[in-house]
This record gives C-alpha cells, sequence and structure tokens, in this order.
C-alpha cells in the first residue's frame, strides 16, 4: 500500500463521481487531474470513440491507476438500441402544427415531409395512437394511419428537426433486442479488457438484465463485470422491482427517461429509484446534466448546485458527469465544483437510509458478519472513531456497511483489484488493494496507519475501529478491534 503524500486527497467526500472520458480528458495528464479532482469511476461510452481511441483511453486509466497507487474504477457503457432520424433533405426541416409527417422504410427520404430513421422496425411496431417523439422529445408527432411500408403522423408539438436526432417511442413494444449486434462487439472488447462495469441502456425488464449475463457467462474470458442497469423507459419503471432483484447497480438516466415519461415525474421518480435501490443495498447512480452549463461555463447555475445536493440529500452513491467532461471547457473545474457541492450536503446528512425491504442474498453478506458489521459501526460511531477498516474478498461486508450511511469514513481493502475497483461505487467507502486476506489483524491495522500517515488521513492518537476475523482461515468476519494510532517513525 506504498503511495505519494502529493499524489492522493483524503476521503472526505463520500458519494462517489463518475465522469465521462471524450476528446476534452482523454490524455493521460487530464485523467490524472480528474483523480486528483475526485474521480472515482471513468465511463467509456460505446456510442462514441472507435476501439482503437478506447484502448488508449483505457491503458492511459491504468498508468494513472499505478502511479497514483489507487483503484480506478470502469464503466463501459453499452449504446443499446437507441433510434435515430436519418438523413434529411436539406439537413433540416421545420415541422409545423397539424401538419403531415411521413416516416418511410426507404433508406432516404423523397420529399422533406418524409422521414426515415436507422430503426427499421419502426414502421411496424407503432400503431395509430402512438406517440413519436424527436429532438429530445421537443416535436411530438402522433400517428394517424399505417399503410403501405408508411407511418402517416400529424405534428402536434411542432419544431425544427434535423438529420440523425433522437427519435423516442414512449409507451410502444419495441421489436428490436436490448443488447445490438455493436453492443456485442463492445462487450466483448469490454471483456477482453476487463471492465469493472457494464451498462446495459434501455433496459424494459429484468429479462434484459438475464441476456445480458448469459452473453457475459458464454465469452470465453472469466471475467464478469458488474451490470449497472439504466432505468431510462417507462416499461423499467414498471418493472423496477425485479430489475433491482437481478442488478449490480441502477443508474436514474435522466436524459431519455425525461423524454419517455411525462418531464415532471422525473424528479420524484428519481427519489422513487434511489429509495428503492438504497433499500435492496443496490449502488445507484444519478447521471445526466447534472452540471451541463459547466460544458461551457466555469460556473454551474444555482439549480444544478441544488441538483447535485439534492441527488446527494435522496441518498444516491455517486453521481454522473457527461459532456461537462467529455467535451467540456474544463473538466477538472466540473469535478472540482461537484466535489465541493457534494461535501457541503454530506455535512447535513445524518442516521441510516430507510429500509423497505430485506436485501437479496447477493447483497447479503454472513449472518455473523452482518451481526457484526452492525456493531462494529455502532462502536465506531460512539468513539467517534477517525476511520472504520474493512478486509473484503468479495466487497460484501463493504456493501453492507456502506448501505449504514455512517458519517465514520470507510477504509475496504482487497487483495482483488477487481473488487477494490468495484467498491469505488460504495457510498462512504474508500478502496486499497492491499495486503493477503490472511494477514493478522495487528499487520492489517500497522499497514493501515502507515498509509493514513502517509497520506494525512491519521495522526498520532486517533482511533481506528477494524472488523475482522479470529480466525483468517474461516469465512466471514467475527472480530471488532478498536487501535489508536501510533507515535510515528
Amino acid at each position: 500500500m506504498g503511495t505519494d503524500t502529493q499524489n492522493i486527497e483524503p476521503p472526505l467526500v463520500k458519494t462517489k463521481i463518475i465522469a465521462t472520458v471524450g476528446p476534452a480528458c482523454c490524455d493521460r495528464q487530464a485523467l490524472r487531474d480528474l483523480v486528483l479532482a475526485g474521480v472515482d469511476v471513468f465511463r467509456l461510452n460505446f456510442a462514441h470513440g472507435t476501439h482503437e481511441w478506447l484502448d488508449g483511453v483505457l491503458t492511459s486509466i491504468r498508468e494513472v491507476e499505478e502511479e497514483l497507487d489507487r483503484p480506478i474504477g470502469i464503466l463501459g457503457d453499452l449504446a443499446g438500441p437507441k433510434i435515430r432520424l436519418g438523413e434529411i433533405s436539406g439537413g433540416q426541416f421545420l415541422c409545423q402544427e397539424g401538419a403531415t409527417v411521413v416516416f418511410v422504410r426507404e433508406l432516404t427520404s423523397g420529399s422533406q415531409n418524409e422521414l426515415t430513421c436507422t430503426y427499421d422496425q419502426l414502421i411496424d411496431d407503432v400503431a395509430p395512437g402512438d406517440r413519436i417523439l424527436l429532438a429530445d422529445g421537443t416535436v411530438e408527432l402522433v400517428v394517424t394511419t399505417e399503410k403501405n411500408d408508411q407511418v402517416i403522423c400529424r405534428v402536434v408539438r411542432p419544431g425544427t428537426l434535423r438529420s440523425r436526432q433522437g427519435v423516442n417511442l414512449p409507451g410502444v413494444t419495441l421489436s428490436t433486442p436490448s443488447v445490438t449486434e455493436k453492443d456485442r462487439e463492445d462487450l466483448a472488447w469490454g471483456l477482453e479488457r476487463r471492465v469493472d462495469f457494464v451498462g446495459l441502456s434501455f433496459v424494459r425488464s429484468s429479462d434484459d438484465i438475464r441476456q445480458l449475463r448469459e452473453l457475459i457467462a458464454a465469452h470465453p474470458d472469466d471475467h464478469s463485470p458488474h451490470i449497472v442497469a439504466k432505468i431510462e423507459k417507462g416499461e423499467a419503471i414498471d418493472d423496477l422491482d425485479a430489475i433491482i432483484d437481478i442488478t449490480d447497480a441502477v443508474m436514474v438516466a435522466r436524459g431519455d427517461l425525461g423524454v419517455e415519461v411525462d418531464l415532471a415525474q422525473v424528479p420524484i421518480l428519481q427519489k422513487h429509484i434511489i429509495r428503492m435501490a438504497n433499500a435492496h443495498r443496490v449502488p445507484v447512480i444519478t447521471a445526466t446534466q447534472m452540471l451541463d452549463s459547466m460544458t461551457t461555463s466555469e460556473f454551474p447555475t444555482r439549480a444544478e448546485a441544488s441538483d447535485v445536493a439534492n441527488a446527494t440529500l435522496d441518498g444516491t452513491d455517486a453521481v454522473m458527469l457527461s459532456g461537462e467532461t467529455a467535451i467540456g471547457t474544463n473538466p477538472t473545474a466540473a469535478v472540482s465544483m461537484m466535489s465541493r457541492i457534494i461535501c457541503e450536503a454530506e455535512r447535513t446528512v445524518h442516521g441510516n437510509t430507510p429500509r423497505l425491504f430485506e436485501p437479496d442474498a447477493r447483497a447479503r453478506a454472513l449472518e455473523v458478519t452482518e451481526a457484526v458489521t452492525v456493531g462494529a459501526v455502532a462502536v465506531a460511531e460512539q468513539l467517534s472513531a477517525d476511520l472504520l477498516v474493512i478486509p473484503t474478498v468479495s466487497g460484501r461486508t463493504a456493501l453492507a456497511v456502506s448501505k449504514e450511511r455512517s458519517p465514520v469514513p470507510v477504509l475496504a481493502l482487497s487483495d482483488s483489484p477487481t473488487t477494490a475497483r468495484r467498491m469505488n461505487l460504495y457510498w462512504g467507502v474508500r478502496s486499497l488493494t492491499s495486503i493477503q486476506a490472511d494477514t493478522s489483524p495487528r499487520r492489517l491495522l500497522d499497514e493501515v496507519c502507515h498509509w493514513g500517515r502517509k497520506i494525512g488521513v491519521l495522526q498520532t492518537g486517533e482511533r481506528l475501529v477494524l472488523v475482522g476475523s479470529s480466525n483468517w482461515s474461516a469465512a466471514g468476519h467475527d472480530l471488532v478491534m478498536v487501535h489508536s494510532v501510533p507515535p510515528g517513525p
């Protein structure tokens, strides 16, 4: 656990930060700056960038990880069946209210009021009365008639359309699978390079998660990344319980969700999804336009600052930046600002997250470990301990502590780099790739004290609480130790 005192900041912020990599932050120095500003996980958006470009980004991230001696998670985000308009004659088209617009199956349109799209089955899947939303929902059509491989629509919300803009079909059951052929290629790339998380876009039901797990299991590489189910369709809300039961994490993907459902419902749905995920001990990410104005500005709006703070207060495990870091003028400033807002919001957070359900078996540690963990948190809080230390192999014990939402900082040690990176998504947990898991409690404490002094987290006389085991050959934890940091050399 050797480290450089000038490279690592104290683990003050408990809510994790995910940053999307793009042209504005793809070189090694920029990525390093983002980590030092507070990034815990980098998102690779497979909708943009070639595999060759992504290879370079991934190599740089792992180099930064080694230099700073701290785990960095990587989320490979599958594009999913994103539907877009085809090319429009003249590049754009003004849809007047009440006008007729026709979707045709051909690859190119013959006249300006004819539209094509990248989804061949649109004409088969929609029916009279269905809504078609274009350009992030700013233009709305209603299907009136189907005939001769055409769908005739009436414009009910006017606006200007441009080539390649997005198409949403709220309430329409799509024929397309959740994982496209491009997704399969991107998934294979990610598995070969051992990404830590895979984001599944446009999840409609728990079956989509099962299908992705089957694809991962069938891959010759034995790596099994955690799945992040992106909640951005109304059907996913209807099947939310089942989705949360089977996924490893969820994302409140407010961009397409705000198009697929009534925009006024999005804040309430965000709180509902976070509450449900917290109850099941499933990490939850809040995403989309959190500091959007910082894509071009040095400062966010007051509403954006409130948005980040409220997501933190709601209990989200992580918040995500997209364009702010991918194409923004100052990605590091955006991360630093997000970290500051989170830190201020966390000062007001007290007590445990409400629990509506018992966590499923995947999220539970062993029965004795669960009990010892709750006791360790109580001891740490009563003693106002400066650090709660948890050695873990799978990360389940760290997740159990994370969901207690204790004000005491948590340091989770694992001899598995994969586990250490995955714990970067757990609220309040700072992870480290550590010495072997069978190390004695005394040696672990010595290592932690050495690490804490080096980065300025621990001082002589401060208290640590260790969740450990009296028998390191046995599974689980059955021991709680309180330790004072001895004088340094």
